[in-house]
């Protein structure tokens, strides 16, 4: 008798005497286990090894059930749920940023049905956005417990999960706030978030602590320390994650002064990311990060020149802005330049 058969023989054997319950305990539960530590394991650093957007988003929706599913018959895979949902909540936000622009096109061309078509899509992608976005902090809660009260102790690792849950929690009620707020993100969540990463060191986490908590004393004057300046404090911050390669906190003053609307001091931290990413690499563990930090920066520049010129930022231009030619002599538009 084969091998392959005595194994089919006895698994078979198991599970006439033992019922269909044995049958899951032997086989389910073991192969949940090989596919979350698979995730864990390799699965994750090498997508964060990555630098392609596109594939991530891809290989992280396919995933997410898979991995999930297994949650209904062991334990719930709190690690593997924050990446895959700040992931997937962060490409649905993507698709809302599309959206955003497709409306300020057809509202230019004053299509007006058009754009308010648009307009409830981008509403829609950010609702689902959040929803997601609220799961992967949610999942860093049951891992670690709920962030403000007091800092877990945590290894580097757990402390990168612990970074990201704490972001997906405020960029959820950023998304819920795009889209309406129909999800019901609670809002204190926010707070919470800001309050859970200063447990991480600044300089290990890329100047993200700095930044989120800058970025809090900015929306909130009355919280911050008197004689503090939050702008400085967030220009440090992203120093900090461009020695690193790893650009969150510059897309976080980049959204921080978009919604505190500095036009001016959005504009210059758009300038020195594009001047950064000339200067230093991408961390190669965390490339994906760094990668995802630049695309929502590129969304907010998309945005600021479809408002002014109908399109977003011009290939090879990103860091520039329409009018900073109107300080150089009008060279004109041919033909050549609008089929590029």
């Amino acid at each position: 008798m084969s091998f392959l058969l005595r194994i089919t023989c006895i698994f078979t054997a198991a599970a006439v005497l033992a019922g269909c319950g044995s049958l899951m305990n032997l086989i389910y539960r073991p192969t949940g286990w090989v596919i979350y530590d698979l995730t864990d394991r390799h699965v994750t650093p090498y997508t964060f090894s990555t630098g392609d957007v596109g594939v991530a988003c891809n290989a992280t929706q396919s995933l997410q059930p898979l991995v999930m599913a297994f949650s209904r018959i062991m334990s719930s895979p709190d690690e593997a749920g924050i990446v895959l949902n700040i992931m997937t909540g962060g490409c649905e936000a993507e698709i809302a940023h599309e959206e955003n622009l497709t409306y300020i096109r057809e509202l230019k061309a004053q299509n007006i049905n058009e754009a308010k078509d648009a307009r409830i899509r981008e509403k829609r992608h950010y609702a689902i956005a959040a929803t997601r976005l609220q799961q992967s902090y949610d999942f860093m809660v049951e891992a670690y417990g709920e962030p403000g009260e007091k800092c877990p102790k945590l290894n580097y690792e757990e402390g990168v999960y612990w970074a990201l849950g704490n972001l997906a929690g405020l960029q959820a009620v950023y998304a819920d706030l795009n889209a309406q707020s129909v999800v019901g993100v609670p809002k204190d969540i926010a707070q919470k978030a800001v309050r859970g990463l200063q447990c991480l060191d600044n300089q290990d986490y890329w100047g993200l602590p700095m930044a989120a908590q800058a970025g809090l004393w900015v929306l909130l004057p009355d919280t911050a320390p008197a004689g503090s300046d939050p702008w400085v404090e967030m220009a440090a911050a992203s120093r900090i994650g461009a020695d690193a390669g790893v650009r969150l906190a510059d897309a976080a003053e980049v959204l921080i002064a978009d919604s505190a609307g500095q036009t001016e001091r959005l504009k210059a931290a758009i300038r020195r990311h594009a001047e950064s990413l000339k200067a230093h690499e991408s961390d190669k563990q965390y490339r994906l990060l760094d990668v995802v930090a630049t695309q929502q920066i590129l969304a907010v520049s998309d945005r600021l020149w479809t408002e002014a010129t109908g399109s977003r930022t011009p290939v090879g231009e990103f860091g520039t802005f329409w009018d900073d030619k109107a300080e150089e002599e009008d060279l004109g538009i041919s033909l050549d330049d609008l089929l590029d």
